[in-house]
């Protein structure tokens, strides 16, 4: 049986400075903090934030050569390993294949027509930064 529990969309949205558009977020809009990942230069490479439910994603931008495009939009699914299976089967290219990542989630992306890059998501176990990475 299906999880029946909606799903999230969540927008990643690249901005020249983390800090100060998370500030912004928090002291204008009322935003909560929910995490937070300080870059070499000690300023922040990536955040979300989030408010009744609703989350987005900040970051700096990512180096040339990526495959992120204009947008990264990050949606939850029950099963990111049989969601994958079933768009490879109806002969969807995926950009990035399944890979779990240090925050606990499991992704894999494709790129949409409109150059945006789709993540799709399930969380699979504890946020264990690598060396070196300090998130607040």
């Amino acid at each position: 049986m299906s999880d029946p529990r909606p799903r999230s969309v969540m927008p990643l949205r690249y901005v020249e400075s983390v800090d100060a558009t998370r500030l912004f977020y928090l002291e204008a809009l009322g935003f909560e903090s929910l995490m937070g990942v300080v870059g070499k230069d000690g300023a922040l490479d990536f955040a979300i934030v989030q408010r009744e439910g609703a989350m987005l994603m900040l970051s700096r931008p990512e180096d040339a050569g990526t495959t992120q495009g204009p947008l990264a939009i990050y949606v939850e699914v029950g099963d990111v390993d049989a969601y994958h299976a079933e768009l490879v089967a109806r002969g969807v290219a995926v950009a990035e294949a399944p890979m779990t990542q240090w925050w606990g989630d499991r992704t894999f992306s494709v790129i949409d027509p409109a150059g945006d890059t789709l993540w799709f998501w399930q969380t699979v176990g504890p946020i264990e930064p690598p060396p070196g990475v300090t998130v607040i």
